[in-house]
């Protein structure tokens, strides 16, 4: 008889995970609260389109499912960078198109992950809510939308329930995990930019879109302005979503100054004066979109024994300025799903396991999500960050074998993230030493700086490109 596996969450990583597990012969019953969005319309309540890369795109690989994701995603090469006086410039992410990054709808990723898991024999139960859980009889109590509940065995649960996680809440009041929640102090509003149909063809001459797009489809836009920004990712039919990135409180601007979309409007014809045209609907998006919050969510216990355990942003929810609080997600269900196949029967072991493996790796880019908020905001426009950015792309160029830009290992390979962020700190001190506070880096010696990089730095490991 299958091993029975209970799935609190039928999100993006619930979905997936779901999927792998009933390949690998798992009974799988998934319990969701939000009703089924292929029936009900999707109404995720946050970011509609999210960056998909490598270690996402790889568990897709595995699952199947890489192809038909990338037909419904919109390819970025890099960071398209918009100044005040409305200049703007790009700076790639990677060597060349191999080496982008994806623009996918939430939405429309999760339906297909559904579908392919009701394929696999998943079950899924809509407008479930998890209630109790009694850990000690190995039963959950759920809830219906009408208020109805019932209680059913669950002597396996998994929780992929997102950063609001009803399960971790039901694990912590059983056995503290030692959660702790740090609160980054700024805030989000998501605005939209429609379909170049939908705008004056001036507008759009000068804002360098084509086709059905309003700016150039194939990157992230952003408009750094030091201690907040506005980013803008391209949908498939043409739209881009636009999101204000604030400080929540304190001296404008916040959005405690801006209340209201008067106060935001000014606010906008100051600082992102080429991007307001392109948001007919401004007053009614910022009025009517809620702030949401951003936060990093650390436990020191993701599982209780062998009867719970917690994974994706249940377990490590982190901000969202690196692009992979997803693409971690889906790593870890590769991870988890291997490790229940090749010991079904103990489950103790195999979690302690995973959370071995993954911890450290989710407290890293954490760790990079965080200090990319700070690049995307403030240094992509700053002139010392650009000379090293410079002098690295020549070493990579170089010694490839030695240097990759942090961002690139983090993107584009499969090396750990705990290795990608003590790698990129130590070439991070590599480049300093070498510029010695210059903002040129064709002022430095190349032949001498890749000599010190090799006496330095040991060569890379196998990089694992998908």
């Amino acid at each position: 008889m299958a091993k029975h596996i209970t799935l609190i969450g039928g999100g993006l990583v619930g979905a997936l995970l779901a999927q792998q597990l009933a390949g690998r012969g798992f009974a799988v019953d998934v319990y969701e609260k939000r009703p089924d969005p292929r029936i009900a319309g999707f109404t995720g309540g946050r970011s509609i389109n999210l960056a998909l890369a490598e270690r996402g795109l790889q568990a897709l690989r595995k699952a199947g499912l890489a192809d038909d994701v990338l037909q419904r995603a919109v390819m970025m090469r890099g960071r398209m960078v918009h100044t005040r006086d409305g200049r703007s410039g790009l700076q790639r992410y990677g060597v060349d198109d191999s080496e982008v990054i994806w623009s996918v709808s939430r939405g429309a990723l999760n339906m297909l992950l559904l579908d392919a898991a009701e394929a696999a024999g998943v079950n899924f139960h809509f407008g479930q809510s998890l209630d109790h859980a009694d850990f000690d009889r190995q039963r959950i109590r759920l809830v219906d939308e009408d208020g109805v509940s019932r209680e059913i065995d669950a002597p396996i649960v998994i929780g992929a329930d997102g950063a609001g996680s009803s399960l971790r809440a039901a694990m912590n009041a059983y056995s503290p995990l030692g959660e702790r929640v740090e609160s980054l102090g700024h805030a989000y509003k998501e605005l939209e930019i429609p379909p170049a149909s939908g705008l004056a063809a001036e507008l759009i001459q000068r804002s360098g879109g084509h086709d059905q797009f309003a700016l150039e489809p194939h990157a992230l836009h952003i408009w750094p302005r030091g201690g907040y920004m506005c980013i803008a990712l391209p949908n498939t039919e043409g739209s881009f979503t636009v999101t204000l990135f604030l400080p929540a409180q304190g001296p404008h601007p916040s959005f405690a100054t801006l209340g209201d979309a008067s106060h935001a409007r000014a606010f906008f014809q100051e600082d992102f004066p080429d991007l307001l045209p392109l948001i007919p609907d401004f007053a009614s998006d910022y009025d009517g979109h809620p702030v949401g919050t951003l936060s990093t969510l650390y436990l020191q216990r993701w599982h209780l024994d062998g009867r719970a355990l917690l994974i994706g942003d249940a377990a490590h929810a982190i901000v969202p300025f690196h692009g992979q609080g997803m693409n971690c997600g889906f790593e870890d269900t590769v991870v988890l799903a291997s490790l229940l196949a090749e010991s079904p029967d103990d489950t103790a072991d195999v979690f302690s396991e995973f959370q071995r493996i993954r911890q450290p790796n989710s407290d890293a880019i954490a760790a990079m999500a965080l200090e990319n908020y700070v690049e995307m905001r403030d240094s992509v426009a700053d002139p010392h960050y650009l000379a090293k950015r410079a002098l690295g792309a020549l070493l990579a160029e170089r010694a490839p074998e030695h240097f990759m830009a942090r961002y690139r290992m983090v993107t584009f390979t499969h090396l750990p993230y705990a290795y990608a962020f003590e790698r990129g700190r130590a070439q991070d001190v590599l480049l300093e030493q070498l510029l010695r506070g210059s903002a040129d880096a064709t002022s430095v010696d190349l032949t001498a700086a890749v000599d010190a990089l090799r006496a330095t730095l040991p060569a890379l490991p196998d990089l694992r490109h998908g």
